[in-house]
């Protein structure tokens, strides 16, 4: 009966360790169908995972980046992540889950992500001879950031510039609409020494209903998008010149009409001066004629030839009388017209003082936005200059973690070291006990059995001396 559940057990061992083997050999490494995508400094998970889901907790898992060059990532060994030869760049830098290796999960988490990090990386279970790979993207965005760089025409010139970008992006104006606005040529591109791209893009606008207009840079391989929309004073936009030409062309309509006014009433009043001289002097020879005529008692056909003389020279008189009028009115016109003409002359004399206004607060604005920018660039580089200080902190204070890590990693494997050498060394001794106790247990055993077999003999002894004692009485 206990041969029969022990042969039961064994075979139940078999079947279980068979199935076992079998569900592990059938299932798959599989990753990420698409590309990881990530920004720098970001926290990210590269996806490796068994299909049908078995416990990798007893497996060897090995994290790899191919490319350029192959370089050790991450290990998972003897149920436990191991650090040996893995690149210096990931130190302190990745995981895994290992509360989910028993669902056969083995993505690897990789922390604060640079530039560097980007290209394949390969999951390779050694255990069962399987690997997938996993694309990463690496990218860096920033806001673009809008200033006002002059006027052109009637327009205002604005400049966009956006750094820290990888890949290269592009960059477009739009209007407040949405519509593609075109640019004052091509956008001008710098790499810097970390590989990370520099954008600057001009584009006049002219005055709209809101005065909005938006700069968007744009990376597609990465998915990623940054806008920042600016809002254009009317005071900066240049003031129209056309009232200024109206202006002078009525100045110098005025000048010339008051020029011919003048030169009209000139030879008015000189013609109106030779009529008098000449009325004056038909005047004087007509009292010379009617005195000669009473004098010599001129006849009567010659006294009426004079009398159609006089009337003829009054009628000239009324005529030029007539004429004097006309050229008062026509003198009182112009001077209303003169006045009319002064009158504006004032006016364009106050829009000029008004435009010297404008341009004096227009001069102002322009130094106070040179002012506001020489102190925002003033304090993006003191920023700038505290960031790279904070960067520079937070590496030294990784790199001294990283290495107080690494100690306590190398005084932990010691420790397990000198445990499982402690551990063999009790495992020995015990064994050694053991050996011992067994060997005194069969010695014992046969000392034992030597003791009864002599005893036994003592026995029969014994027996066959009373048998023999009582034969020897039965004879006497």
């Amino acid at each position: 009966m206990k041969t029969f559940q022990t042969s039961a057990a064994w075979c139940l061992g078999i079947l279980f360790i068979s199935v076992s083997l079998i569900t592990t050999g059938s299932s798959e490494v599989v990753g990420p169908a698409d590309p990881v995508v990530a920004l720098t400094g970001d926290d990210i998970i590269l996806p490796c995972s068994l299909k049908p889901s078995v416990s990798a907790e007893d497996m060897i898992v090995e994290w790899t980046r191919l490319n350029p060059k192959a370089e050790k990532v991450h290990l998972y060994l003897d149920s436990r992540d191991s650090f040996v030869d893995q690149f210096p760049s990931y130190r302190g830098r990745t995981s895994m889950f290992n509360e989910e290796l028993k669902n056969g999960n083995v993505s690897l988490k990789l922390t604060n992500v640079t530039l560097s990090d980007a290209g394949r990386y390969r999951c390779f279970i050694q255990t069962l001879k399987k690997e997938t790979t996993v694309q990463l993207l690496v990218g860096a965005v920033s806001q673009p950031v809008i200033s006002i760089d002059g006027t052109k025409g009637w327009g205002v010139v604005l400049k966009c510039e956006s750094g820290g970008w990888f890949p290269e992006p592009q960059m477009e104006w739009l209007d407040s609409s949405g519509t593609i606005l075109p640019a004052d040529g091509p956008p001008e591109r710098h790499r810097d020494s970390e590989g990370l791209y520099t954008v600057r893009r001009h584009v006049t606008v002219n005055r709209t209903g809101n005065n909005r207009f938006t700069c968007r840079v744009n990376q597609l391989e990465i998915n990623h998008l940054k806008e920042t929309e600016i809002h254009v004073p009317d005071e900066v936009f240049p003031k129209s010149q056309v009232g200024l030409i109206v202006g002078l062309l009525i100045a110098v309509a005025v000048v010339v009409l008051a020029a011919s006014a003048g030169v009209f009433m000139w030879r008015k009043h000189t013609e109106e001066k030779k009529c008098r001289k000449q009325l004056e002097k038909q005047k004087i020879q007509s009292t010379e004629l009617l005195e000669d005529v009473n004098k010599r008692k001129a006849p009567s056909s010659f006294v009426q030839n004079l009398t159609e003389q006089l009337m003829a020279a009054k009628k000239q008189i009324e005529m030029l009388s007539k004429d004097k009028d006309d050229v008062t009115r026509e003198k009182d016109g112009l001077q209303g017209l003169l006045n009319d003409v002064t009158r504006e002359k004032d006016d364009l004399q106050k829009q000029t003082g008004q435009l010297e206004k404008l341009k004096k607060d227009k001069e102002k604005l322009r130094n106070e936005k040179d002012k506001v920018i020489r102190e925002r660039d003033e304090h993006i580089q003191n920023l700038t200059g505290e960031m790279e200080k904070l960067r520079n902190e937070k590496d030294e204070h990784i790199q001294n973690l990283t290495g107080e890590m690494e100690k306590l990693r190398n005084e932990k494997d010691k420790v397990i070291r000198e445990r499982d050498e402690h551990i063999q060394n009790l495992t020995g001794e015990m064994e050694k006990l053991r050996n011992e106790k067994d060997e005194h247990i069969q010695n014992l055993t046969g000392e034992m059995e030597k003791l009864r077999n002599e005893k036994d003999k003592v026995i029969r002894e014994r027996e066959s001396d009373g048998m023999e004692d009582m034969e020897m009485g039965g004879v006497f």
